[in-house]
């Protein structure tokens, strides 16, 4: 599995423009297990984004954005999307949407595992 961290919410915050019409993208397999994406944590990220006033018009829960086949043409709203997936979902979605602009909100550690106890280890780390 892949390990990521939330980036601060600053940093995704000053990315964005109030006039910006907002979807955000979850993974709903590692980013899920490492608690950085799944259904919490974007709902989550779309209230805090709601109450610095931002227009958000979209969320979409998916399996594993890293697996190009899981990805529909059709289905982004908004003009910019907010990701929280590693990087092989970042680049699925830049490649598939070109137009948009597309919001990394994770920092992608490496390769890992979880334990029978959930703890997360860190295998190989990504330079």
């Amino acid at each position: 599995m892949i390990i990521t961290k939330a980036l601060p919410y600053k940093k995704i915050k000053n990315q964005l423009k109030k006039s910006d019409e907002i979807g955000i993208i979850s993974c709903n397999a590692c980013a899920r297990i490492c608690k950085t994406g799944g259904e919490i944590a974007m709902k989550k990220l779309s209230k805090r984004l709601k109450k610095d006033r931002f227009n958000i018009v979209d969320m979409d829960l998916i399996g594993a954005p890293c697996d190009f086949s899981q990805l529909n043409k059709s289905q982004l709203h908004g003009n910019v999307q907010i990701v929280l997936a590693c990087d092989a979902g970042i680049y699925n979605l830049k490649r598939i949407f070109p137009k948009h602009k597309i919001i990394p909100a994770l920092k992608t550690l490496g390769l890992g595992t979880f334990d029978h106890k959930g703890h997360i280890h860190l295998v190989r780390r990504i330079r």
